[in-house]
């Protein structure tokens, strides 16, 4: 009698419940007199497969979710599948509607905990958080690596443009005026043994194995950390990640991967720019104003420097991009209720991606120097 709204195929350890018609309040007693025939045999899970659905409204969507709900006091696992998008928006509702009335807070007044209990409660709550945003960013972004057409190439070289390329001029100016202040510095000193021309030596190692890619990633952290987590979080207040899941379009597929695997690429672009940048104002004082011909400038940076200096401080650019990346993506998108909030997540962004990259660059310190490197 119930053939117009369900069919059933039956499986050795599923049954398929074909969902199809109008499921709409009109037609609620059929529907619920439907829902009743879904009777699996023992050991079988029940998949409501939903793709032949003509409309359904609220009223409709109830009828199914309660039935799932009597199957789970059962023991009985089961599922929805082939939802349209157009459609799940109303199963969604219901499903909020019912988390809501779970987690209500109980009548009984809670005993308040102490400073240190809440402390300790509220890093554990924000640590798991973390941990479990992380694991859907790298399962995001293993995805995308099995599956390459699900990366968006065209987005990541957008975010390689506007955070590698437009980022170039500032990291430029700002490695070119360290070069200058660091060989000023130190000719004060070298001066009085009579090693001026090591100002050289100083310069271009100390650029090219730290201070590079370090001022290039701490700019960055500034400029597209802080702007990953506005774009993310203001997404969040207009509801377009929301929106993105309701399409069934997965949010760190789309917004998270492309960003990190963008910056990933920029940061070592950048890197090498503020290599030759820094190097670039140290030659300039010191050609200019201590007496040092260009040649020999030249020449005691090929001696003083080798590709390891160089690979030492490349190799830090996408550990610290990752870091920059994923931090700020992560804080864009614990973005929930106002602007104020905005305007903290983005902020913590910032100061939590240049503790992160001074942490990295200590441990890359200690590391390289155990090694020998």
């Amino acid at each position: 009698m119930n053939e117009h709204l369900l069919s059933f195929e039956s499986q050795p350890e599923r049954l398929v419940v074909n969902v199809r018609g109008q499921w709409v309040f009109d037609e609620v007693l059929a529907l619920e007199g439907a829902t009743a025939s879904v009777r699996p045999e023992a050991g079988q899970t029940v998949t409501f497969q939903c793709a032949g659905l003509e409309d359904i409204d609220i009223a409709g969507a109830w009828v199914l979710y309660d039935r799932m709900e009597q199957l789970s006091m059962l023991g009985i696992k089961s599922e929805f599948v082939g939802f349209k998008a157009a459609h799940f928006k109303f199963l969604q509702h219901i499903i909020d509607a019912a988390a809501i009335r779970d987690y209500e807070e109980p009548v009984e007044k809670p005993v308040r905990p102490g400073r240190l209990h809440k402390a300790v409660e509220n890093l554990g709550t924000h640590s798991s958080a973390f941990i479990e945003d992380l694991g859907a960013i790298a399962r995001s972004i293993l995805e995308g690596v099995r599956s390459p057409s699900l990366l968006m190439v065209g987005e990541t070289i957008k975010q390689v443009y506007q955070t590698g390329v437009q980022a170039i001029p500032v990291v430029v100016v700002i490695t070119f005026l360290i070069g200058i202040v660091t060989v000023h510095q130190a000719a004060g000193q070298l001066e009085k043994f009579g090693a001026t021309v090591l100002v050289v030596d100083l310069v271009s190692i100390s650029i090219t194995r730290e201070m590079g890619v370090l001022l290039a990633a701490i700019m960055v952290a500034g400029r597209s950390g802080s702007a990953f987590a506005a774009a993310l979080g203001v997404m969040k207040l207009n509801e377009e990640v929301d929106a993105m899941r309701v399409m069934g379009l997965n949010p760190n597929q789309m917004l998270v991967v492309p960003r990190i695997l963008g910056l990933v690429i920029a940061l070592p672009i950048l890197t090498i720019f503020a290599d030759i940048a820094g190097i670039a104002g140290g030659a300039l004082i010191a050609v200019g104003t201590m007496g040092i011909s260009g040649l020999q400038f030249v020449e005691r940076v090929a001696y003083s420097v080798d590709l390891t200096d160089f690979y030492v401080g490349l190799s830090k650019a996408p550990v610290f991009a990752l870091l920059i990346a994923m931090v700020g993506t992560l804080r864009g998108m614990q973005v929930k209720s106002s602007a104020e909030e905005l305007g903290l997540k983005t902020t913590m962004a910032v100061v939590q991606s240049i503790f992160m990259i001074i942490v990295a660059d200590a441990v890359f310190a200690v590391l390289f120097t155990r090694m020998g490197i």
